[in-house]
């Protein structure tokens, strides 16, 4: 696994700086919360806590900015994911012919106990999803 755990996620790019969503409650739903920055180790020290203080499942790690080049194009990749460049490939081979536009991590964590959605929405790109852990149930439409 080219991600084994958290602490090779931050050996590759704890101090690089993301936006996080904060939500007030875990309660509350994703993409309604506060975005803050925040240190990529930081906010993987909140995924890991196990202390009960519920404060790793109250953020969310969303998509970051990719900066534009000279023309203003926006680049493939956003600074943390330029980091972690060398873990995945930029085309797997499942793509084909398909060219991708951005690449993205998002990354979250609930309650043993709970779940959470997204809520009904609309991706503008296509998407290659891969979860690393736990699960998802996806409606389409």
């Amino acid at each position: 696994a080219r991600w084994p755990d958290f602490a090779h996620l931050a050996s590759r790019a704890g101090d690089e700086t993301v936006n996080v969503e904060r939500r007030s409650s875990t309660s509350d739903r994703f993409g309604r919360g506060e975005e803050v920055p925040m240190r990529f180790d930081e906010f993987l020290r909140l995924m890991a806590a196990e202390d009960g203080s519920g404060d790793g499942t109250r953020h969310y790690l969303t998509t970051q900015t990719c900066l534009a080049d000279d023309d203003g194009r926006p680049g493939l990749l956003s600074p943390l994911m330029e980091r972690l460049r060398d873990d995945f490939p930029l085309r797997p081979d499942i793509m084909g012919n398909l060219v991708p536009q951005n690449a993205n991590l998002w990354m979250g964590r609930v309650s043993a106990s709970s779940s959470s959605s997204s809520g009904l929405h609309h991706d503008y790109h296509d998407n290659l999803y891969v979860l690393m852990r736990g699960r998802k149930r996806f409606r389409l439409y």
